[in-house]
């Protein structure tokens, strides 16, 4: 947005801004070999000063920027919470006591919610130690995100109790909640979560998750969308090979590609990427309800193409994701920090790095680092957040998943909706887990078809996830006649297809982010 309105001067400091951030990224993700371990660290430090460098740099030349970055006070936050809403914020801490021996100042992480609502003081809500409420969120997002268990019930009702039912005491009658994880949160859908009664959350709430509660100050400022809906969708990962050559180079390097993310880098050439065929008829179905929609699939689905995407109005994304686990790097003397000077710091033998550079996209031409012009097909979320996306009422990620093993990473995940709301974007949709082709594909189409009605982005999402638990086929367009848009009636006796998708696994995998209201235009 600075960039379209910057001098040539400016201009010309942006454009080194997003270049220099892409070469961080690069090199973050891969090493070709030619440097050491101590060469590849001290150059993602000099990246990284000479980030933080034009960062500044911008912000001393742009009024706008700065005006963008002012501080945000709880007073602000508060007055844009609807009325009949309430915003809780969950963090990860460690507890800081003065008064115990120097190698127990700081205790072990806890959790804990901040409810907070337009006419009430917020209050905060003590949840306790991370480590027993992180092992129940691991063993219920196994329980859901797997089809045919059968604990998820129980999963849902130990983890309610311990991390919402605390919190509801707060709400009083409140329906409406704007939520924002931290942690390991990131990677559950709360509206899975089953209550004292035996009930999904999402039969009593409406849930829109933010990144934090300034996200509703963001969506205060609207802009105009500058082209229609773009989709891309199926990328061709290996151009120019076949998927099962891709799959043969993977498994003979297995210990080379091991040896490479133990280290914390990644040779995504090497790496097997199954295809998403299923992906290319979403495209087709939702390609038939948007009739402005640019659909892009296979080769033409690269990165290059998404970077260039001006303002659209709709952006959906059917492709993989990656979300590699944390690194951490030595901290040296000199390096820059804060800290209370009269106290102890917490240990810094290590520092976490980035969670912008431990997420991101797959797209088409991968396997040969060809995108597009000058892309190698890897996204990752610290570029992602540099797209041009002010005026894009919706991103939606379908189909999102790992490609490299479960995702565990609940700042990785974090890290992508980051990305897509510093983008500009207004709202994200986005997946937790990748579910049953057939029933996203069917999630999907029903999902558009309401917001083409006028239904609000956060509602509309619930109400299609509440016909699926309730044995209701919901509206879906007919794969085999998408160009007549064909709606399925939801009076229709319940199929044994739609019985079986009462379980979570496949409802509960996709989340709303950002604005919940209605598509300005429909």
């Amino acid at each position: 947005l600075l960039r379209r309105r910057a001098n040539d001067a400016d201009r010309r400091i942006i454009d080194h801004l997003i270049e220099a951030r892409s070469q961080l990224s690069t090199l973050q993700l891969s090493n070709s070999g030619t440097l050491s371990k101590a060469q590849r660290q001290t150059e993602l430090r000099r990246l990284e000063e000479e980030v933080q460098q034009l960062e500044a740099e911008v912000s001393q030349r742009s009024t706008e920027f700065r005006v963008q970055s002012q501080a945000v006070t709880v007073e602000k936050v508060r007055q844009a919470i609807p009325a009949d809403a309430a915003l809780v914020e969950f963090f990860s801490y460690r507890p800081f006591n003065l008064k115990a021996k120097a190698a127990d100042h700081y205790g072990k992480p806890r959790y804990v919610a901040y409810v907070v609502r337009r006419e009430v003081s917020p209050v905060l809500v003590e949840l306790g130690e991370a480590s027993a409420l992180e092992l129940q969120i691991a063993g219920f997002r196994k329980s859901i995100s797997k089809p045919g268990t059968l604990d998820f019930k129980e999963t849902g009702r130990a983890l309610d109790e311990a991390l919402m039912r605390p919190v509801r005491q707060a709400l009083g009658e409140t329906r409406n909640l704007f939520l924002s994880p931290d942690g390991a949160l990131n990677l559950i859908p709360f509206a899975a979560l089953v209550d004292e009664n035996g009930n999904y959350l999402i039969e009593k709430y409406s849930i829109t998750y933010l990144t934090s509660g300034r996200d509703l100050l963001r969506l205060q400022n609207k802009s105009a969308s500058k082209q229609g809906a773009v989709i891309l969708a199926n990328p061709t990962f290996s151009s120019g090979r076949s998927e099962g050559d891709a799959g043969q180079a993977a498994a003979s390097s297995g210990d080379r590609q091991t040896a490479e993310l133990n280290y914390g880098t990644i040779d995504f050439t090497k790496v097997r990427f199954a295809p998403l065929a299923g992906t290319a008829t979403e495209a087709k179905t939702i390609g038939s309800i948007l009739k402005d929609a640019t659909v892009l699939t296979e080769a033409a689905a690269t990165e290059a193409v998404l970077k260039s995407v001006n303002s659209p109005r709709l952006l959906h994304l059917a492709t993989h994701g990656f979300f590699l686990p944390d690194q951490t790097r030595e901290v040296l003397d000199e390096a820059r920090g804060f800290g209370l000077s009269e106290a102890p710091s917490p240990p810094k033998s290590k520092l976490a790095e980035n969670p912008l550079l431990r997420s991101g996209l797959i797209f088409a031409g991968v396997n040969q680092k060809r995108s597009g012009a000058g892309e190698d097909g890897v996204l990752t979320a610290l570029e992602a957040s540099l797209l041009n996306l002010w005026g894009t009422k919706l991103v939606v990620l379908s189909a999102c998943e790992t490609g490299l093993g479960d995702v565990q990473n609940g700042e990785g995940v974090y890290g992508l909706r980051r990305a897509l709301v510093l983008a500009g974007s207004e709202s994200q949709v986005m997946s937790l887990w990748q579910v049953d082709d057939a029933a996203t594909r069917d999630l999907m189409g029903a999902y558009y078809l309401r917001l083409q009605r006028g239904e609000g982005r956060a509602d509309g999402l619930r109400n299609v996830q509440l016909a699926m638990l309730n044995d209701q086929d919901s509206d879906s367009v007919a794969p085999e006649k998408t160009d007549q848009r064909e709606i399925k009636s939801e009076s229709q006796a319940p199929s044994a297809q739609s019985l079986k998708r009462r379980h979570p696994y496949f409802w509960a995998a996709f989340i709303q982010s950002g604005e919940w209201k209605p598509l300005a235009e429909k």
